[in-house]
């Protein structure tokens, strides 16, 4: 007896079936990502809301600094580099957490948000001991400039006229065009650490929204000034609160 193959008709119905389980699967798969996203991102900010309120208690609450130079290295606000680790390329670099400021007020539960590396956008890292991608608010800590030789003033908290509304920590990122193996043909993404009256670092990534801490403790999300988004890579969600220029939502 002779065996007999698919029609045309049924080959084209397995397709379908195919194509529309594949569908399925890929929304199923898009709101896993999102969830684990979501979830990553609550808790390292939360985490590090409820250990800055504890370092403030500790440091006549004044905030702590975005950087201090050392000999030995530099410790940042999420954490201490040695001078032989800045000498490497971006990726390649180390950082150790437990030995910036907040180190000790931390419990060592963070975990690289996967939003970087499941985006499906081209990224950056800049250490290969993971990320965490949250940016601090730095006109709290000083700034990152010298001005007249030194550090500008770190802020006490009580100097805040509405602490309800001042930005702490935020969901961050940045686009980058000008390290490789990024280029103007070849923005990629990479987690940044900061925010001022002027950088687009902020990373509006659940839902086009931002994940926030506010100095008066509480977490929440902010949407995006839309005059403000990096137009070198418009999808990945990056710009700020408000207009270049203004510090609402950061003083």
């Amino acid at each position: 007896m002779r065996e007999r193959g698919f029609t045309l008709l049924e080959l084209l119905a397995v397709v379908a079936i195919l194509a529309a389980l594949s569908a399925v699967a890929i929304a199923a798969s898009s709101k896993i990502y999102a969830a684990s996203s979501l979830a990553v991102s609550s808790n390292n900010i939360r985490q590090l809301a409820a250990g800055g309120i504890a370092y403030l208690a500790d440091h006549g609450n004044f905030y702590w600094p975005w950087r201090e130079g050392k000999p030995e290295g530099d410790i940042w606000w999420w954490g201490f580099e040695t001078r032989e680790s800045r000498s490497r390329p971006e990726g390649e670099r180390d950082f150790d957490p437990g030995a910036g400021p907040l180190g000790g007020y931390i419990p060592k539960g963070f975990r690289p948000d996967p939003s970087f590396a499941l985006s499906g956008r081209a990224f950056k890292p800049k250490f290969r001991s993971g990320y965490i991608g949250v940016g601090y608010n730095t006109l709290l800590g000083g700034g990152w400039n010298w001005v007249d030789d030194a550090w500008t003033p770190r802020l006490n908290h009580w100097q805040l006229s509405d602490p309800a509304k001042v930005v702490v920590f935020f969901t961050s990122a940045q686009v980058n065009t000008f390290q490789r193996p990024a280029s103007s043909r070849n923005p990629m993404l990479e987690e940044f650490y900061g925010i001022d009256a002027r950088e687009r670092t902020v990373h509006f990534r659940h839902n086009g929204r931002a994940m926030v801490s506010f100095a008066s403790g509480n977490a929440g999300f902010l949407e995006m000034d839309e005059t403000t988004r990096d137009a070198r890579m418009p999808s990945a969600n990056v710009g700020r609160f408000a207009p270049v220029g203004s510090t609402r939502h950061l003083k």
